[in-house]
């Protein structure tokens, strides 16, 4: 369950957030967690009011559980006696520019198929087009016949204010997110290889035309790993990263540990929705390595590099009796992926299933710490919508400065 570490109270930048919730349906516990999270994500203490009955609680609490949220000091959740109070419950239209924004969702998969209902949802949103590499496969949700293309180039012909990339071909979606941005069309990417592959490049072309490029998905999944690093930046240098960032390895890993065979571990996180049906990046480090790099490129600046060292996970990995995972660690030296034994560290040891985690040591040596669910739809999807969210509040329709999360 997401949890973040901050410091001490007095030491919070942003004020504590108090939300009046209902959740008599599910699309109302869907919207109301993800609200929650938007301002969890930022590092904000949130007190959620929640009318509707004990259903409506209970109702709330699973949907905040579907994507890696539970109750906390820094969450709390009440059950209302009396009347809701409306003004603390912004979950109307968020404010945007003029009409609906047009938006164009790029892959229809794990991802984007989370994506998808939350866009068809949204009176603020025209979703003006789905660009899948098979039109005839089924997918649950399908999108409409006359919103699926197959060419990029016909996706960014429908002319959106915002394109959602949550493609899994590395290769296209980057050349996707160059044309929009070129375009001035506003991104936001869950494909950290595309965006690892030229982040200067990328940035640089946001910055020349005015768009926006947001990855947070990129990164972790549901767990939002960059806002903690710059909620640490916001309170001092960065001195180190440490962090587990492929949750479809961490659950092999557990897998692997309870004495369950390689390939059918694999096949169960297949199965599960956590791995790819290639799943070469995850097992080669490769995943880890760009979303490691993303996380030193925001924690140390544009000296920043890739991990020097990257260890595999194969057929051959064998158990030691404790927790091993595939553990990230980036400095201003360098960074490295291993295999490690993290026994004696209980932010990591204790990672179930898709789980992920990261802590952030400031050069004085304070740390924060985040741990969620790392893989799946509902995480990752919700991850995108929050960005998705922020372009929306931020009225990037009405023409918003270029800049990248």
């Amino acid at each position: 369950m997401t949890a973040l570490s901050l410091l001490a109270a007095a030491e919070r930048t942003l004020p504590p957030v108090i939300l009046c919730l209902r959740a008599v349906t599910p699309d109302q516990a869907r919207d109301g967690a993800g609200l929650v999270y938007r301002h969890r994500r930022e590092g904000r203490a949130v007190a959620v009011q929640v009318a509707g009955g004990a259903d409506a609680l209970a109702r709330l609490e699973q949907a905040l559980r579907d994507i890696g949220l539970a109750p906390s000091p820094e969450l709390t959740l009440r059950l209302l006696d009396g009347p809701a109070d409306l003004s603390l419950s912004p979950l109307g239209p968020l404010p945007g520019h003029g009409g609906p924004l047009r938006v164009a969702l790029a892959g229809c998969g794990v991802v984007g198929g989370g994506v998808l209902p939350r866009l068809l949802d949204r009176p603020d949103i025209a979703l003006v087009g789905v660009l899948v590499r098979d039109p005839v496969k089924g997918r649950t949700p399908e999108p409409a016949p006359e919103l699926v293309v197959t060419d990029p180039a016909a996706l960014l012909a429908r002319e959106p204010d915002v394109v959602v990339d949550t493609l899994s071909d590395a290769a296209v979606s980057l050349s996707l997110i160059r044309a929009a941005l070129s375009r001035g069309v506003h991104v936001v990417s869950a494909s950290k290889q595309a965006v690892a592959t030229d982040l200067d490049g990328l940035a640089g072309l946001a910055a020349a035309t005015g768009a926006t490029l947001r990855y947070s998905a990129a990164v972790g999944g549901g767990v939002p790993m960059l806002e903690t690093v710059r909620q640490a930046q916001a309170l001092g240098p960065v001195r180190r990263i440490e962090a587990v960032l492929n949750g479809t390895v961490n659950f092999l890993l557990n897998r692997l540990s309870e004495g369950v065979p390689f390939d059918l571990a694999l096949a169960e996180a297949q199965a599960a929705g956590l791995a790819e049906a290639d799943p070469t990046a995850d097992l080669t480090g490769r995943d880890a390595a760009a979303k490691l790099f993303l996380l030193a490129r925001a924690a140390f600046g544009p000296g920043a590099t890739g991990p020097e060292r990257v260890e595999a996970l194969g057929e051959g990995f064998r158990p030691t009796g404790q927790a091993v995972r595939q553990l990230a660690v980036a400095d201003c030296a360098g960074g490295r992926i291993t295999l490690s034994p993290v026994g004696a560290d209980p932010l990591f040891a204790g990672l179930a299933d898709a789980g992920n985690a990261i802590r952030v040591t400031l050069a004085d040596g304070r740390t924060l710490t985040q741990t969620g669910l790392g893989a799946g739809r509902r995480p990752t999807a919700e991850s995108v919508w929050a960005d998705l969210g922020d372009l929306l509040a931020s009225r990037v329709g009405a023409g918003a400065g270029g800049d990248e999360l």
